[in-house]
Protein backbone atom coordinates (compact mmCIF):
# COMPACT_ATOMS: atom_id res chain seq x y z
CA UNK A 1 0.00 0.00 0.00
CA UNK A 2 1.31 3.45 -0.84
CA UNK A 3 2.64 5.74 1.84
CA UNK A 4 0.03 8.45 1.31
CA UNK A 5 -2.73 6.01 2.14
CA UNK A 6 -1.17 3.76 4.75
CA UNK A 7 -0.01 6.76 6.77
CA UNK A 8 -3.66 7.71 7.17
CA UNK A 9 -5.03 4.18 7.57
CA UNK A 10 -5.95 4.14 3.88
CA UNK A 11 -8.46 6.91 4.08
CA UNK A 12 -8.08 10.63 4.35
CA UNK A 13 -10.57 11.18 7.15
CA UNK A 14 -7.99 12.13 9.76
CA UNK A 15 -6.18 14.56 7.50
CA UNK A 16 -9.35 16.09 6.11
CA UNK A 17 -10.82 16.57 9.58
CA UNK A 18 -7.80 18.54 10.80
CA UNK A 19 -7.80 21.38 8.23
CA UNK A 20 -4.95 22.91 10.18
CA UNK A 21 -2.70 22.93 7.15
CA UNK A 22 -1.10 26.34 6.96
CA UNK A 23 -0.89 27.85 3.50
CA UNK A 24 -3.40 25.42 1.97
CA UNK A 25 -7.01 26.23 1.10
CA UNK A 26 -9.63 23.71 0.06
CA UNK A 27 -12.53 24.29 -2.31
CA UNK A 28 -16.01 23.74 -0.90
CA UNK A 29 -18.12 23.59 -4.06
CA UNK A 30 -20.95 21.08 -3.93
CA UNK A 31 -23.23 19.39 -6.43
CA UNK A 32 -26.91 19.43 -5.56
CA UNK A 33 -27.94 15.81 -5.56
CA UNK A 34 -29.62 13.65 -2.98
CA UNK A 35 -31.03 11.58 -1.58
CA UNK A 36 -31.83 9.01 -4.24
CA UNK A 37 -31.72 5.35 -5.18
CA UNK A 38 -29.36 5.66 -8.18
CA UNK A 39 -26.19 7.74 -7.89
CA UNK A 40 -23.50 8.64 -10.39
CA UNK A 41 -20.11 9.95 -9.31
CA UNK A 42 -19.42 11.76 -12.59
CA UNK A 43 -15.65 11.47 -12.84
CA UNK A 44 -12.49 10.08 -11.28
CA UNK A 45 -8.95 10.64 -12.51
CA UNK A 46 -5.76 8.94 -11.29
CA UNK A 47 -3.47 10.28 -14.04
CA UNK A 48 -0.56 12.64 -13.69
CA UNK A 49 -0.73 16.17 -15.07
CA UNK A 50 1.79 15.13 -17.72
CA UNK A 51 -0.60 12.40 -18.90
CA UNK A 52 -3.53 14.79 -19.14
CA UNK A 53 -4.97 14.22 -15.66
CA UNK A 54 -5.38 16.32 -12.53
CA UNK A 55 -2.29 15.09 -10.67
CA UNK A 56 -4.31 13.52 -7.85
CA UNK A 57 -3.07 10.84 -5.49
CA UNK A 58 -6.56 9.74 -4.43
CA UNK A 59 -10.18 9.65 -5.55
CA UNK A 60 -12.10 9.13 -2.34
CA UNK A 61 -15.79 8.12 -2.32
CA UNK A 62 -18.45 8.10 0.39
CA UNK A 63 -21.83 6.36 -0.02
CA UNK A 64 -24.28 7.31 2.74
CA UNK A 65 -27.34 5.35 3.82
CA UNK A 66 -29.54 8.06 5.33
CA UNK A 67 -32.41 5.69 6.19
CA UNK A 68 -33.46 3.52 9.13
CA UNK A 69 -33.33 0.40 6.90
CA UNK A 70 -30.41 -1.69 5.73
CA UNK A 71 -29.68 -1.04 2.04
CA UNK A 72 -27.99 -3.32 -0.50
CA UNK A 73 -26.49 -1.51 -3.49
CA UNK A 74 -24.55 -2.55 -6.57
CA UNK A 75 -21.40 -0.47 -7.07
CA UNK A 76 -19.75 -0.47 -10.50
CA UNK A 77 -16.51 1.33 -11.33
CA UNK A 78 -16.42 2.13 -15.04
CA UNK A 79 -13.43 3.15 -17.14
CA UNK A 80 -13.50 6.36 -19.14
CA UNK A 81 -12.66 5.26 -22.67
CA UNK A 82 -15.47 2.77 -23.33
CA UNK A 83 -17.05 2.48 -19.88
CA UNK A 84 -16.17 -1.20 -19.45
CA UNK A 85 -16.41 -2.14 -15.79
CA UNK A 86 -13.17 -2.29 -13.86
CA UNK A 87 -14.80 -3.65 -10.73
CA UNK A 88 -18.31 -4.31 -9.45
CA UNK A 89 -19.64 -5.56 -6.15
CA UNK A 90 -22.60 -5.39 -3.76
CA UNK A 91 -22.42 -3.54 -0.47
CA UNK A 92 -24.82 -4.06 2.44
CA UNK A 93 -25.08 -0.95 4.60
CA UNK A 94 -26.62 -0.80 8.05
CA UNK A 95 -28.96 2.09 8.96
CA UNK A 96 -27.17 5.49 8.89
CA UNK A 97 -23.96 3.85 7.62
CA UNK A 98 -21.29 5.51 5.48
CA UNK A 99 -19.23 3.26 3.19
CA UNK A 100 -15.96 4.75 1.98
CA UNK A 101 -13.37 3.61 -0.55
CA UNK A 102 -10.43 4.99 -2.48
CA UNK A 103 -9.13 4.67 -6.04
CA UNK A 104 -5.52 5.53 -6.72
CA UNK A 105 -2.78 4.98 -9.27
CA UNK A 106 -0.37 2.13 -8.61
CA UNK A 107 1.11 1.46 -12.01
CA UNK A 108 -2.45 0.52 -12.91
CA UNK A 109 -5.27 1.24 -10.47
CA UNK A 110 -5.96 0.13 -6.89
CA UNK A 111 -9.27 -0.13 -5.04
CA UNK A 112 -8.86 0.18 -1.27
CA UNK A 113 -11.27 0.32 1.65
CA UNK A 114 -10.69 0.19 5.39
CA UNK A 115 -14.38 0.43 6.21
CA UNK A 116 -14.13 -2.77 8.24
CA UNK A 117 -17.72 -3.07 9.45
CA UNK A 118 -19.39 -2.50 6.08
CA UNK A 119 -16.87 -4.73 4.31
CA UNK A 120 -17.57 -7.60 6.71
CA UNK A 121 -21.35 -6.98 6.61
CA UNK A 122 -21.07 -7.22 2.81
CA UNK A 123 -19.13 -10.51 2.81
CA UNK A 124 -15.65 -9.20 1.95
CA UNK A 125 -12.61 -11.09 3.22
CA UNK A 126 -10.21 -8.48 4.61
CA UNK A 127 -6.70 -8.87 3.17
CA UNK A 128 -4.55 -5.97 4.42
CA UNK A 129 -3.28 -4.96 7.86
CA UNK A 130 -3.19 -1.15 7.74
CA UNK A 131 -2.23 -0.42 11.34
CA UNK A 132 0.30 -3.23 11.74
CA UNK A 133 -1.41 -4.90 14.69
CA UNK A 134 -1.37 -8.34 13.03
CA UNK A 135 -5.09 -8.28 12.11
CA UNK A 136 -6.38 -7.46 8.64
CA UNK A 137 -8.66 -4.44 8.69
CA UNK A 138 -8.78 -3.38 5.01
CA UNK A 139 -9.51 -4.76 1.57
CA UNK A 140 -7.25 -3.96 -1.38
CA UNK A 141 -7.47 -5.02 -4.99
CA UNK A 142 -4.88 -3.85 -7.50
CA UNK A 143 -4.66 -4.37 -11.24
CA UNK A 144 -0.93 -4.95 -10.69
CA UNK A 145 -1.45 -8.05 -8.56
CA UNK A 146 -4.93 -9.04 -9.77
CA UNK A 147 -4.82 -8.64 -13.56
CA UNK A 148 -8.31 -10.16 -13.87
CA UNK A 149 -9.54 -6.62 -13.10
CA UNK A 150 -8.53 -5.82 -16.69
CA UNK A 151 -9.88 -8.99 -18.32
CA UNK A 152 -13.19 -7.60 -19.58
CA UNK A 153 -11.48 -4.50 -20.95
CA UNK A 154 -9.05 -6.57 -22.99
CA UNK A 155 -11.80 -9.01 -24.02
CA UNK A 156 -14.03 -6.22 -25.36
CA UNK A 157 -11.31 -4.25 -27.13
CA UNK A 158 -11.79 -0.73 -28.42
CA UNK A 159 -15.45 0.32 -28.53
CA UNK A 160 -14.98 2.65 -31.50
CA UNK A 161 -12.79 0.53 -33.78
CA UNK A 162 -13.14 -3.04 -32.49
CA UNK A 163 -9.35 -3.27 -32.33
CA UNK A 164 -7.71 -5.43 -29.68
CA UNK A 165 -6.44 -3.80 -26.48
CA UNK A 166 -3.27 -4.99 -24.80
CA UNK A 167 -2.90 -5.30 -21.03
CA UNK A 168 -0.55 -2.32 -21.08
CA UNK A 169 -3.15 -0.21 -22.90
CA UNK A 170 -5.88 -1.40 -20.53
CA UNK A 171 -3.72 -0.37 -17.58
CA UNK A 172 -3.74 3.20 -18.86
CA UNK A 173 -7.46 3.21 -19.72
CA UNK A 174 -8.54 2.43 -16.14
CA UNK A 175 -6.97 5.60 -14.74
CA UNK A 176 -10.07 7.70 -15.45
CA UNK A 177 -13.76 6.95 -15.44
CA UNK A 178 -16.84 7.21 -13.25
CA UNK A 179 -18.76 5.24 -10.61
CA UNK A 180 -22.41 4.20 -10.54
CA UNK A 181 -24.33 3.06 -7.46
CA UNK A 182 -27.70 1.34 -7.87
CA UNK A 183 -29.74 0.53 -4.75
CA UNK A 184 -31.24 -2.95 -5.06
CA UNK A 185 -33.43 -3.22 -1.99
CA UNK A 186 -33.88 -2.32 1.67
CA UNK A 187 -34.40 -4.43 4.80
CA UNK A 188 -36.41 -3.28 7.80
CA UNK A 189 -34.68 -4.21 11.09
CA UNK A 190 -36.07 -4.54 14.60
CA UNK A 191 -36.18 -1.29 16.54
CA UNK A 192 -34.33 -2.77 19.51
CA UNK A 193 -31.69 -4.63 17.47
CA UNK A 194 -30.74 -3.31 14.03
CA UNK A 195 -28.97 -6.58 13.17
CA UNK A 196 -32.21 -8.60 13.12
CA UNK A 197 -35.03 -8.62 10.56
CA UNK A 198 -38.16 -6.94 11.88
CA UNK A 199 -40.84 -9.64 11.50
CA UNK A 200 -39.47 -13.03 12.60
CA UNK A 201 -39.82 -13.43 16.36
CA UNK A 202 -37.66 -15.46 18.72
CA UNK A 203 -36.57 -18.18 18.50
CA UNK A 204 -36.73 -17.72 14.71
CA UNK A 205 -34.98 -14.35 14.48
CA UNK A 206 -32.97 -13.72 11.32
CA UNK A 207 -29.60 -11.94 11.41
CA UNK A 208 -28.86 -9.44 8.61
CA UNK A 209 -25.07 -8.75 8.64
CA UNK A 210 -23.00 -10.98 6.35
CA UNK A 211 -26.01 -12.10 4.28
CA UNK A 212 -27.38 -10.89 0.97
CA UNK A 213 -30.73 -9.54 -0.15
CA UNK A 214 -31.39 -12.76 -2.06
CA UNK A 215 -30.57 -15.00 0.89
CA UNK A 216 -32.90 -13.03 3.15
CA UNK A 217 -35.63 -13.04 0.50
CA UNK A 218 -35.42 -16.82 0.22
CA UNK A 219 -35.65 -17.16 4.02
CA UNK A 220 -37.96 -15.85 6.73
CA UNK A 221 -37.07 -12.18 6.23
CA UNK A 222 -38.87 -11.68 2.92
CA UNK A 223 -41.70 -9.67 4.53
CA UNK A 224 -39.18 -7.04 5.60
CA UNK A 225 -37.62 -6.42 2.17
CA UNK A 226 -38.70 -3.38 0.17
CA UNK A 227 -37.86 -1.57 -3.06
CA UNK A 228 -35.46 1.37 -2.62
CA UNK A 229 -36.82 4.91 -2.19
CA UNK A 230 -34.26 7.73 -1.90
CA UNK A 231 -32.07 6.26 0.82
CA UNK A 232 -28.64 7.13 -0.60
CA UNK A 233 -26.40 10.16 -0.83
CA UNK A 234 -22.85 10.31 -2.15
CA UNK A 235 -19.79 12.51 -1.82
CA UNK A 236 -16.50 12.41 -3.70
CA UNK A 237 -13.17 13.96 -2.76
CA UNK A 238 -10.45 14.72 -5.30
CA UNK A 239 -7.20 14.70 -3.35
CA UNK A 240 -3.49 15.22 -3.74
CA UNK A 241 -1.56 14.03 -0.69
CA UNK A 242 2.01 15.27 -0.16
CA UNK A 243 3.64 11.95 0.67
CA UNK A 244 7.07 13.55 1.09
CA UNK A 245 5.94 15.79 3.94
CA UNK A 246 6.31 14.63 7.53
CA UNK A 247 3.69 14.16 8.72
CA UNK A 248 1.91 13.29 5.49
CA UNK A 249 -0.52 16.08 4.61
CA UNK A 250 -3.31 16.93 2.18
CA UNK A 251 -1.96 19.39 -0.37
CA UNK A 252 -4.99 19.89 -2.66
CA UNK A 253 -8.61 18.93 -2.05
CA UNK A 254 -11.87 19.44 -3.93
CA UNK A 255 -15.23 17.80 -3.37
CA UNK A 256 -18.55 17.25 -5.11
CA UNK A 257 -21.77 15.41 -4.33
CA UNK A 258 -22.77 12.42 -6.40
CA UNK A 259 -25.45 13.20 -8.97
CA UNK A 260 -28.82 11.65 -8.19
CA UNK A 261 -30.47 10.35 -11.34
CA UNK A 262 -33.47 8.62 -9.79
CA UNK A 263 -35.27 9.07 -6.49
CA UNK A 264 -36.75 5.58 -6.37
CA UNK A 265 -36.05 2.23 -7.97
CA UNK A 266 -37.20 -1.36 -8.29
CA UNK A 267 -36.49 -4.28 -6.03
CA UNK A 268 -33.62 -6.20 -7.67
CA UNK A 269 -33.09 -9.83 -6.62
CA UNK A 270 -30.18 -11.30 -8.56
CA UNK A 271 -28.33 -14.44 -7.51
CA UNK A 272 -25.21 -14.05 -5.38
CA UNK A 273 -22.66 -14.98 -8.05
CA UNK A 274 -22.29 -14.55 -11.78
CA UNK A 275 -22.33 -18.32 -12.33
CA UNK A 276 -25.51 -18.76 -10.30
CA UNK A 277 -27.22 -15.89 -12.11
CA UNK A 278 -26.16 -17.26 -15.50
CA UNK A 279 -27.74 -20.61 -14.57
CA UNK A 280 -30.94 -19.08 -13.17
CA UNK A 281 -34.24 -19.68 -14.91
CA UNK A 282 -34.56 -15.94 -15.51
CA UNK A 283 -31.48 -16.10 -17.75
CA UNK A 284 -32.56 -19.18 -19.67
CA UNK A 285 -35.96 -18.26 -21.03
CA UNK A 286 -37.25 -17.01 -24.38
CA UNK A 287 -37.43 -13.33 -25.30
CA UNK A 288 -40.21 -11.69 -23.35
CA UNK A 289 -39.99 -14.20 -20.50
CA UNK A 290 -36.61 -13.62 -18.82
CA UNK A 291 -37.86 -11.36 -16.01
CA UNK A 292 -35.03 -10.27 -15.35
CA UNK A 293 -31.53 -11.54 -16.20
CA UNK A 294 -28.54 -9.76 -14.66
CA UNK A 295 -25.76 -11.91 -16.18
CA UNK A 296 -24.26 -10.88 -19.51
CA UNK A 297 -22.20 -12.89 -22.00
CA UNK A 298 -20.45 -12.14 -25.27
CA UNK A 299 -22.40 -10.91 -28.31
CA UNK A 300 -23.97 -13.91 -30.05
CA UNK A 301 -25.71 -14.67 -33.35
CA UNK A 302 -28.06 -15.32 -35.07
CA UNK A 303 -31.18 -13.56 -33.86
CA UNK A 304 -34.49 -15.15 -34.72
CA UNK A 305 -37.68 -16.64 -33.32
CA UNK A 306 -36.90 -19.14 -30.55
CA UNK A 307 -33.20 -18.23 -30.47
CA UNK A 308 -31.69 -17.17 -27.15
CA UNK A 309 -28.25 -16.02 -25.97
CA UNK A 310 -26.19 -17.14 -23.03
CA UNK A 311 -27.18 -14.87 -20.18
CA UNK A 312 -29.46 -11.95 -21.00
CA UNK A 313 -31.12 -12.01 -24.42
CA UNK A 314 -31.02 -8.22 -24.75
CA UNK A 315 -27.52 -7.23 -23.58
CA UNK A 316 -24.00 -8.52 -24.07
CA UNK A 317 -21.05 -7.79 -21.78
CA UNK A 318 -19.33 -5.35 -24.16
CA UNK A 319 -20.86 -2.70 -26.44
CA UNK A 320 -23.80 -2.22 -28.77
CA UNK A 321 -23.45 -4.54 -31.74
CA UNK A 322 -26.09 -4.99 -34.40
CA UNK A 323 -24.35 -7.64 -36.54
CA UNK A 324 -21.32 -9.86 -36.63
CA UNK A 325 -20.53 -10.14 -40.29
CA UNK A 326 -23.93 -10.51 -41.91
CA UNK A 327 -25.51 -12.27 -38.95
CA UNK A 328 -27.85 -10.38 -36.64
CA UNK A 329 -26.72 -10.26 -33.01
CA UNK A 330 -29.23 -11.54 -30.46
CA UNK A 331 -28.09 -9.55 -27.41
CA UNK A 332 -27.38 -6.24 -29.17
CA UNK A 333 -27.22 -3.69 -26.34
CA UNK A 334 -23.94 -3.25 -24.49
CA UNK A 335 -23.90 -3.64 -20.70
CA UNK A 336 -20.10 -3.09 -20.61
CA UNK A 337 -20.23 -5.31 -17.54
CA UNK A 338 -20.73 -8.92 -16.61
CA UNK A 339 -23.14 -9.00 -13.70
CA UNK A 340 -25.72 -7.02 -11.77
CA UNK A 341 -28.20 -4.25 -12.59
CA UNK A 342 -27.34 -1.41 -14.95
CA UNK A 343 -28.88 1.96 -15.73
CA UNK A 344 -31.28 0.12 -18.06
CA UNK A 345 -32.94 -1.47 -15.02
CA UNK A 346 -33.95 1.27 -12.65
CA UNK A 347 -36.79 2.82 -14.65
CA UNK A 348 -39.39 1.64 -17.16
CA UNK A 349 -40.56 -1.93 -17.57
CA UNK A 350 -38.76 -4.95 -16.19
CA UNK A 351 -36.26 -6.14 -18.78
CA UNK A 352 -37.63 -9.35 -20.26
CA UNK A 353 -35.04 -10.23 -22.89
CA UNK A 354 -36.78 -8.42 -25.72
CA UNK A 355 -34.77 -5.67 -27.39
CA UNK A 356 -37.79 -3.38 -27.69
CA UNK A 357 -38.35 -3.31 -23.92
CA UNK A 358 -34.72 -2.43 -23.25
CA UNK A 359 -34.76 0.24 -25.98
CA UNK A 360 -37.75 1.87 -24.29
CA UNK A 361 -36.00 1.79 -20.91
CA UNK A 362 -32.93 3.45 -22.41
CA UNK A 363 -35.09 6.11 -24.02
CA UNK A 364 -36.54 6.79 -20.56
CA UNK A 365 -33.05 7.81 -19.48
CA UNK A 366 -33.11 10.85 -21.73
CA UNK A 367 -33.98 12.71 -18.52
CA UNK A 368 -30.22 12.96 -18.14
CA UNK A 369 -30.27 15.31 -21.13
CA UNK A 370 -32.49 17.83 -19.30
CA UNK A 371 -31.96 20.24 -16.43
CA UNK A 372 -34.18 18.06 -14.23
CA UNK A 373 -31.66 15.55 -12.86
CA UNK A 374 -34.25 14.11 -10.48
CA UNK A 375 -36.62 12.96 -13.19
CA UNK A 376 -35.91 9.90 -15.25
CA UNK A 377 -37.25 10.96 -18.61
CA UNK A 378 -37.68 14.16 -20.61
CA UNK A 379 -40.81 15.89 -19.39
CA UNK A 380 -42.50 18.14 -22.01
CA UNK A 381 -41.50 21.27 -20.04
CA UNK A 382 -37.96 20.19 -19.21
CA UNK A 383 -35.17 22.38 -20.54
CA UNK A 384 -32.69 20.53 -22.74
CA UNK A 385 -29.00 20.64 -21.81
CA UNK A 386 -27.88 21.92 -25.18
CA UNK A 387 -25.01 24.03 -23.86
CA UNK A 388 -22.46 23.82 -21.06
CA UNK A 389 -21.33 27.29 -19.96
CA UNK A 390 -18.67 28.27 -17.50
CA UNK A 391 -16.45 31.02 -16.22
CA UNK A 392 -12.78 30.14 -16.61
CA UNK A 393 -9.35 31.17 -15.40
CA UNK A 394 -6.13 30.80 -17.32
CA UNK A 395 -3.15 31.98 -15.29
CA UNK A 396 -0.61 29.17 -15.57
CA UNK A 397 2.79 28.92 -13.88
CA UNK A 398 5.24 30.57 -13.61
CA UNK A 399 2.75 33.37 -12.98
CA UNK A 400 1.66 34.19 -9.41
CA UNK A 401 -1.68 32.37 -9.59
CA UNK A 402 -0.89 29.06 -11.34
CA UNK A 403 -4.46 28.06 -12.14
CA UNK A 404 -6.50 27.03 -15.14
CA UNK A 405 -9.85 25.40 -15.87
CA UNK A 406 -10.62 21.86 -17.04
CA UNK A 407 -13.91 20.19 -18.00
CA UNK A 408 -14.87 16.54 -17.39
CA UNK A 409 -17.73 15.21 -19.58
CA UNK A 410 -19.37 11.83 -18.89
CA UNK A 411 -21.83 10.06 -21.23
CA UNK A 412 -23.22 7.10 -19.20
CA UNK A 413 -25.35 5.58 -21.99
CA UNK A 414 -22.63 5.47 -24.63
CA UNK A 415 -21.80 1.76 -24.26
CA UNK A 416 -25.43 0.64 -24.42
CA UNK A 417 -26.24 2.17 -27.80
CA UNK A 418 -22.98 2.99 -29.57
CA UNK A 419 -23.50 6.67 -28.86
CA UNK A 420 -21.29 9.15 -30.75
CA UNK A 421 -21.19 12.38 -28.73
CA UNK A 422 -19.60 15.55 -30.09
CA UNK A 423 -18.53 18.49 -27.93
CA UNK A 424 -18.08 21.79 -29.76
CA UNK A 425 -16.64 24.99 -28.24
CA UNK A 426 -19.07 27.56 -29.69
CA UNK A 427 -18.06 30.85 -28.07
CA UNK A 428 -15.30 32.16 -25.84
CA UNK A 429 -15.06 35.62 -24.27
CA UNK A 430 -12.82 37.50 -21.88
CA UNK A 431 -14.32 39.55 -19.03
CA UNK A 432 -14.58 42.66 -21.22
CA UNK A 433 -16.85 40.97 -23.78
CA UNK A 434 -14.01 40.49 -26.23
CA UNK A 435 -14.27 37.32 -28.26
CA UNK A 436 -11.88 35.25 -30.30
CA UNK A 437 -12.92 34.61 -33.89
CA UNK A 438 -10.32 31.97 -34.78
CA UNK A 439 -10.86 28.28 -34.23
CA UNK A 440 -11.66 27.81 -30.54
CA UNK A 441 -10.86 24.11 -30.62
CA UNK A 442 -7.13 24.77 -30.91
CA UNK A 443 -7.19 26.24 -27.41
CA UNK A 444 -8.37 22.99 -25.85
CA UNK A 445 -5.75 20.43 -24.88
CA UNK A 446 -5.56 17.51 -25.52
CA UNK A 447 -8.15 18.81 -28.00
CA UNK A 448 -11.90 18.50 -28.36
CA UNK A 449 -12.97 15.44 -30.35
CA UNK A 450 -13.65 16.00 -34.01
CA UNK A 451 -16.81 14.70 -35.60
CA UNK A 452 -14.79 11.77 -36.90
CA UNK A 453 -13.39 10.89 -33.47
CA UNK A 454 -16.20 11.73 -31.03
CA UNK A 455 -15.87 11.98 -27.26
CA UNK A 456 -14.99 9.17 -24.89
CA UNK A 457 -17.45 8.00 -22.26
CA UNK A 458 -15.64 10.01 -19.56
CA UNK A 459 -13.07 12.53 -20.69
CA UNK A 460 -11.21 15.54 -19.28
CA UNK A 461 -10.36 18.60 -21.38
CA UNK A 462 -7.88 21.22 -20.16
CA UNK A 463 -8.65 24.71 -21.39
CA UNK A 464 -5.77 26.81 -22.76
CA UNK A 465 -7.68 29.89 -24.00
CA UNK A 466 -6.44 33.12 -25.60
CA UNK A 467 -7.59 35.13 -22.56
CA UNK A 468 -6.71 34.99 -18.86
CA UNK A 469 -10.31 35.09 -17.68
CA UNK A 470 -13.78 34.99 -19.16
CA UNK A 471 -16.51 32.52 -20.08
CA UNK A 472 -16.93 29.73 -22.61
CA UNK A 473 -19.90 27.93 -24.17
CA UNK A 474 -19.80 24.31 -25.33
CA UNK A 475 -22.54 22.65 -27.36
CA UNK A 476 -23.16 18.93 -26.78
CA UNK A 477 -24.89 16.73 -29.36
CA UNK A 478 -24.85 13.09 -30.42
CA UNK A 479 -26.13 10.33 -32.64
CA UNK A 480 -26.21 6.63 -31.78
CA UNK A 481 -25.78 3.33 -33.58
CA UNK A 482 -29.24 1.81 -33.15
CA UNK A 483 -30.61 3.01 -36.51
CA UNK A 484 -32.41 0.06 -38.12
CA UNK A 485 -32.37 -2.05 -34.94
CA UNK A 486 -34.88 -4.91 -35.28
CA UNK A 487 -35.50 -7.76 -32.87
CA UNK A 488 -35.80 -10.72 -35.21
CA UNK A 489 -37.75 -12.68 -32.61
CA UNK A 490 -40.82 -10.49 -32.97
CA UNK A 491 -39.72 -8.12 -35.80
CA UNK A 492 -40.23 -5.12 -33.52
CA UNK A 493 -38.13 -1.98 -33.78
CA UNK A 494 -35.52 -1.50 -31.06
CA UNK A 495 -34.10 1.90 -32.05
CA UNK A 496 -33.23 4.28 -29.21
CA UNK A 497 -34.47 7.72 -30.21
CA UNK A 498 -33.59 11.08 -28.69
CA UNK A 499 -34.77 14.69 -28.40
CA UNK A 500 -33.25 17.66 -30.17
CA UNK A 501 -32.96 21.21 -28.82
CA UNK A 502 -36.49 21.97 -30.06
CA UNK A 503 -37.98 19.07 -28.05
CA UNK A 504 -38.58 17.09 -31.23
CA UNK A 505 -38.26 13.33 -30.94
CA UNK A 506 -35.75 12.23 -33.56
CA UNK A 507 -34.21 8.99 -34.80
CA UNK A 508 -30.84 7.55 -33.72
CA UNK A 509 -28.93 8.96 -36.71
CA UNK A 510 -30.35 12.48 -36.27
CA UNK A 511 -28.47 14.89 -34.04
CA UNK A 512 -29.96 15.01 -30.56
CA UNK A 513 -28.94 15.98 -27.03
CA UNK A 514 -27.44 12.95 -25.29
CA UNK A 515 -27.64 11.93 -21.67
CA UNK A 516 -24.58 13.43 -20.01
CA UNK A 517 -23.23 15.26 -16.97
CA UNK A 518 -19.92 16.67 -15.86
CA UNK A 519 -17.71 18.72 -13.57
CA UNK A 520 -15.68 21.91 -13.95
CA UNK A 521 -12.27 21.85 -12.28
CA UNK A 522 -10.11 24.84 -11.42
CA UNK A 523 -6.66 23.39 -10.94
CA UNK A 524 -3.05 24.30 -10.40
CA UNK A 525 -0.04 23.10 -8.46
CA UNK A 526 -1.35 24.57 -5.20
CA UNK A 527 -5.14 24.67 -5.73
CA UNK A 528 -8.06 22.51 -6.79
CA UNK A 529 -11.79 23.17 -7.08
CA UNK A 530 -14.71 21.17 -8.48
CA UNK A 531 -18.29 22.18 -9.31
CA UNK A 532 -21.12 20.79 -11.45
CA UNK A 533 -21.79 22.01 -14.97
CA UNK A 534 -24.03 24.99 -15.64
CA UNK A 535 -26.41 24.23 -18.53
CA UNK A 536 -28.27 26.41 -21.01
CA UNK A 537 -30.07 26.23 -24.35
CA UNK A 538 -30.99 28.46 -27.26
CA UNK A 539 -34.46 29.19 -25.86
CA UNK A 540 -32.93 31.05 -22.94
CA UNK A 541 -30.66 33.31 -25.01
CA UNK A 542 -32.96 35.85 -26.66
CA UNK A 543 -34.17 37.77 -23.60
CA UNK A 544 -37.47 38.61 -25.36
CA UNK A 545 -39.95 37.67 -22.67
CA UNK A 546 -42.52 40.42 -22.77
CA UNK A 547 -42.96 43.20 -20.17
CA UNK A 548 -43.70 41.21 -17.03
CA UNK A 549 -43.41 42.95 -13.68
CA UNK A 550 -43.52 46.68 -12.90
CA UNK A 551 -45.20 49.18 -15.21
CA UNK A 552 -44.28 52.51 -13.59
CA UNK A 553 -45.08 55.65 -15.50
CA UNK A 554 -47.52 53.91 -17.85
CA UNK A 555 -51.02 55.36 -17.71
Amino acid sequence: MKKGISSMAVFLIAAIAVFGLAGHSFAQEQTSGGPGSVLLFPYYDARSVEDGGLGLTDNYFAIINTSTHWVQSHVRIRTGDCSVELLDFDILQSPKDVFVFDLYESGGITFASCDKNTLEDSGFTLNFDADGDGTNDCFLLSSDTFPAMLSLITACGDCATGAAITTAQATELVKKGYVEVIAEGTIRPKTANKNLCFTPAAPDTVSIPGTTLRQLWDGDCWEDIYAPVAELQGRQYFVEVDVLASPVMVKRLAQANAAVINSWSKLILHEDTYAAELAAAECNADDGLELTCYAYAEAQTTDGAGVTADGANDMNYCFYRDKIGTNAVINKFGAAGTYGPTLADFYGSNRDGSLGTTANNLMSLTGLSTFDMYGSWTWPDAWPKQYVESHYFYAPAPGPYDMHTAFAFTFPLMHFIGQKPAITAREIYDNSENTETIDIGKFISPGLPTIAEFAEEAQLFHLFPPFNEGWIRFEVAATNSTEGCIDATDNLVCEVEGFDADWNRVGPSATHIPAYMGLVFTTGEENLGASPFNYNNKWNLSGDNGTWGDSRGIL
